[in-house]
């Protein structure tokens, strides 16, 4: 099924947004909403989350009760005096993911890197898959 696509909204947003420059009170409306892939395999579960521009130190990551939290925020670092078109989104984040009972969450690590948050949480011995041979 085909949607028709209306720019109306999109050039009403950037209207506002340019006009409020002027004045120095250009607000955006998106949120911070990170992208995180959840990839699996024998081995273990792969969180991958992107986060340009955060360090450690503007995220958390807690794991209680087989759930998986990761959150943080991006700050406006400008001033409030500053005149801007605001094009980046800002704010907080949350994100919840229940775990299964396979995992090692013992053995959760997790690294920054260019902009890339990666938590790796490996699946126990017991729940990796193995070949059975048949014997005679």
């Amino acid at each position: 099924m085909l949607t028709a696509w209306s720019t109306v909204p999109g050039l009403d947003r950037m209207f506002d947004d340019v006009v409020r420059s002027f004045s120095g009170t250009a607000t955006n409306t998106k949120s911070f909403e990170p992208a995180i892939d959840v990839r699996a395999n024998e081995e273990a579960v792969l969180f991958v989350c992107d986060v340009p521009g955060l360090k450690e130190q503007d995220l958390e990551i807690t794991l209680e009760n087989h759930e998986l939290t990761i959150q943080g925020a991006r700050k406006y670092e400008g001033s409030a005096e500053d005149r801007v078109l605001v094009g980046r989104a800002y704010g907080t984040f949350k994100r919840v993911f229940a775990l299964p009972d396979s995992l090692d969450e013992g053995a959760l690590s997790a690294k920054l890197e260019d902009g890339v948050l990666t938590i790796r949480i490996p699946k126990q011995p017991k729940a990796r898959p193995r070949r059975i041979t048949i014997g005679k």
